[in-house]
């Protein structure tokens, strides 16, 4: 699934694809998302004459029409930009002299029409960590009052109320720098630690989004060839030679961990 910096890409390219265009449409182009998304993108029709840039919040891309109200959608597994209509493509974006296709080969995207109030009470970009209006104070305060202690970081970081934009291989990565084993308590955590964890989360997602994104089986960087280095992430020895273990965690979901650093610390 797309990660808060392959969706940012997938922003920035929709943005400079249409960068000179005054005003784009949007068409639906295949039968399923007529059936699911008609009413999503009659509303879009109505109300977005000229052409504003998207932005995002984690793995969400925004899109703020002329009647206030915000048009939101989620790559899901495999959603992204093709510049031609290739199978899979469920809607077109055009101006008189280009268009840009969504494709979604196994349509977990999600298409939907949200006000102001609810976008505000739904997303915060202030704890998106990727997000220029990031608050470091503010996400930590939210973070010490909102988690339960006896909850494991691996949960916790997955979790999009808490860390927006995060997925599986920032996870593995960030905890990777952070030396935290992905089954360590939230309890356990210092304050330090806490603050070595966003900061490292911080740098795999920006180091991810500048060279071009995580090129993993769903995702292809749309501007050229992604430069990005994994640590951990898929691998079987790290950059100095040391095991790397895929674990099934608490959660249901793969890390990828050193068991030389990542330990485990005992309850």
């Amino acid at each position: 699934m797309p990660e808060g910096p392959e969706v940012k890409i997938a922003s920035d390219y929709f943005n400079s694809f249409f960068n000179s265009s005054k005003s784009v449409k949007f068409e639906i182009i295949s039968d399923y998302y007529y059936e699911k998304y008609h009413d999503v993108f009659k509303n879009i029709k109505d109300n977005f004459k000229l052409f504003r840039p998207t932005y995002t919040i984690g793995k969400n891309i925004f899109l703020d029409l002329d009647n206030q109200d915000i048009f939101n959608f989620h790559l899901g597994m495999t959603g992204g930009w093709s510049k031609e209509n290739i199978k899979h493509c469920h809607f077109r974006v055009f101006d008189n002299k280009k268009e840009l296709f969504f494709k979604d080969v196994r349509k977990f995207g999600k298409m939907r029409i949200l006000t102001q109030t609810e976008k505000d009470k739904k997303f915060n970009p202030l704890f998106d960590i990727l997000n220029p209006a990031h608050n470091y104070k503010k996400h930590v305060k939210f973070l010490r009052e909102k988690i339960r202690d006896e909850k494991s970081i691996c949960s916790l970081i997955m979790d999009q109320k808490y860390f927006p934009g995060v997925g599986n291989y920032i996870k593995s990565e960030g905890l990777y720098l952070s030396r935290i084993h992905p089954e360590e308590k939230w309890k356990n955590l210092k304050s330090r630690k806490i603050n070595l964890l966003i900061k490292n989360l911080q740098k795999v997602m920006y180091a991810s989004y500048k060279t071009g994104g995580a090129e993993l089986k769903d995702f292809k960087n749309p501007f050229n060839q992604s430069e990005f280095k994994l640590r951990v992430y898929g691998k079987k020895l790290t950059e100095k030679e040391n095991p790397v273990t895929s674990l099934l965690t608490s959660d249901s979901r793969k890390s990828w961990i050193c068991r030389k650093s990542q330990k485990l610390k005992p309850n």
